[in-house]
């Protein structure tokens, strides 16, 4: 082999455990987490390290966790086309990276919201009107997440929540 052609093979090499490397360092980052990818994804994979205190209400859902990482659907209803959804929430994080997110029945995103970020961290809502009769998902997401989430549910039509346990 020509020094030429041993130069190319190592850059070659080189270049390929760059890319695996970068790619295994980008899944494992919080702008992965956050990626539309992976937040509508099906796959679920979940840990606490602790969650206490829950409760399942017929409007809603409450919880505090400790160090919360992966996806949990934990909330599912169904909505004719045009109702106007309003999801009131109080959810407090004290530390990681965490979202709620809001998926349709092809786990397209309707909605979502930021919880680790300091402006939007705070009490507020998320509104959205179902674009069409069906499923309805409700999703946290979380990288090593820490807090209290909470929330509640109205609706312009009657709709009932179905609670997901975390071992479904």
């Amino acid at each position: 082999m020509t020094k030429r052609n041993r130069l190319n093979t190592n850059l070659i090499i080189s270049v390929i455990v760059v890319l695996i490397i970068g790619s295994i360092l980008y899944k494992n980052s919080s702008y992965y987490i956050s990626s539309k990818h992976y937040l509508s994804s099906k796959e679920e994979k979940r840990s606490f390290y602790s969650l206490k205190n829950e409760k399942n209400t017929q409007d809603g859902k409450s919880f505090d966790f400790d160090k919360f990482t992966g996806k949990w659907s934990l909330i599912e209803f169904t909505s004719d086309k045009d109702t106007k959804i309003t999801i009131k929430d109080n959810t407090k994080i004290s530390k990681g990276t965490f979202y709620i997110v809001v998926l349709d029945s092809d786990y397209n995103i309707i909605a979502k919201k930021n919880e680790s970020n300091e402006n939007e961290n705070e009490n507020g809502s998320i509104d959205f009107t179902t674009p069409k009769s069906g499923k309805y998902i409700i999703r946290i997401v979380g990288k090593n997440a820490m807090g209290n989430f909470d929330i509640k549910i109205s609706e312009s039509n009657n709709i009932n929540l179905s609670h997901k346990d975390f071992f479904e």
